[in-house]
């Protein structure tokens, strides 16, 4: 999202932009910036910093504190260039600054690494929860093989249970056929000492707290 209030400078940026095949929302105001960042997914925004309602740093401000949007990384594009301006502008969050008039290329640039460190941060949140998930069942899997003599069979089988699967669901997960599953079921039933399949689903979790 592009937001600035000089209209052939928004249009020409948006241009140059979407030949480079990003996808751009413009705004003439912090106002309407606000409005359509309630409606619109943005990975990205360019701020200007001299606008008429608010300014760019009152924008960020409001932003930063909502929990939809504060999240949003941004770049300050302005007029103004002295040092203070970019220590205040670095102060409040923002990824680069960058003075008018520049050079769209070094813009483009700068989005590209935005974007792409971005994207490096979403990888790395999804492997973390895909490790989680592992550790998490290896650990259920451990917890249960000591808990009492069961098989690797009978581990994956009352683990299935207790996620709700019906015999059909875990004789094609494992490829065996249900009969072999009502066996396995039984089997375990008699194990753990337990009457019903109901009390069985819930073993694994009794067992993860202690009980």
């Amino acid at each position: 999202m592009i937001i600035d209030d000089e209209q052939k400078l928004l249009i020409a940026i948006r241009k140059y932009l979407m030949a480079k095949k990003f996808r751009i929302i413009i705004c003439q105001s912090g106002g309407e910036a606000i409005k359509k960042l309630k409606e619109e997914k943005v990975d990205l925004l360019i701020v200007d910093i001299l606008m008429h309602d608010m300014s760019g740093y009152e924008f960020v401000e409001y932003i930063k504190i909502s929990p939809k949007m504060g999240h949003i990384p941004f770049i300050f594009l302005t007029a103004k260039g002295m040092t203070e301006d970019r220590i205040k502008g670095y102060k409040k969050g923002c990824k680069a600054y960058l003075g008018k008039p520049f050079d769209p290329e070094e813009l483009v640039a700068i989005v590209d690494n935005i974007l792409s460190d971005k994207r490096n941060i979403k990888n790395i949140i999804n492997i973390k929860n895909e490790i989680n998930k592992l550790r998490n069942s290896i650990y259920d899997s451990d917890k249960l093989s000591r808990s009492t003599e069961f098989t690797r069979r009978e581990i994956s089988i009352l683990l299935s249970v207790s996620k709700g699967l019906t015999n059909k669901d875990i004789a094609y997960n494992l490829n065996i056929s249900v009969r072999n599953v009502e066996n396995y079921i039984t089997q375990l039933l008699h194990k753990t000492c337990l009457s019903n399949r109901v009390k069985l689903a819930n073993y694994k979790y009794s067992l993860i707290k202690g009980e």
